[in-house]
């Protein structure tokens, strides 16, 4: 009984120490946008296919290095800090290096689109990239940062959370 109320106690004060974060806005992986504005699945520079009941999308190999895309979100961000979770599903398989980037920001990446070490295969995982930027903001740019002929992550989501 005293362990299991200590056990209870603990995780509840863990719960109050913990910054809560809120989802400002969403959008889906495969909801991606070329330079020119077009969809980027609709053009043919990422594919999709759909794993535990989730729609998931990834840019082609052939992207070439420093190409992008787009995800324009809803609503626009405030200015300050705030973090961007993008969901990916990890299948273990190679990809190419990408970075994220901010419309409008600085021209220096946030950080950088990989799967922590130790995730296991066909599962999915939250990438956490923290970002702040002194305007408002509204898009999230994902570019590839290597010459290889590898596809980019499986995208699953792109989140906004403000703290």
């Amino acid at each position: 009984m005293k362990k299991t109320l200590l056990v209870s106690s603990l995780f509840l004060a863990s719960c109050l120490f913990a910054s809560a974060a809120t989802v400002h806005q969403t959008a889906t992986g495969s909801s991606a946008y070329k330079g020119d504005g077009s969809s980027a699945l609709e053009s043919g520079l990422m594919e999709s296919k759909v794993v535990e009941n989730a729609k998931v999308a990834r840019i082609k190999g052939d992207m070439s290095q420093w190409g992008y895309v787009t995800y324009w979100m809803g609503r626009r961000t405030p200015a300050g800090a705030a973090t961007v979770r993008i969901r990916i599903y990890n299948t273990a398989e190679p990809v190419a290096g990408y970075a994220l980037y901010l419309s409008g920001g600085p021209n220096d990446a946030y950080g950088q689109l990989t799967v922590p070490a130790g995730t296991a295969p066909d599962t999915f995982v939250d990438v956490d990239i923290p970002v702040a930027l002194a305007k408002e903001w509204s898009g999230i740019v994902i570019k590839k940062t290597t010459a290889d002929a590898l596809p980019g992550p499986w995208i699953e989501s792109v989140t906004v959370l403000l703290d």
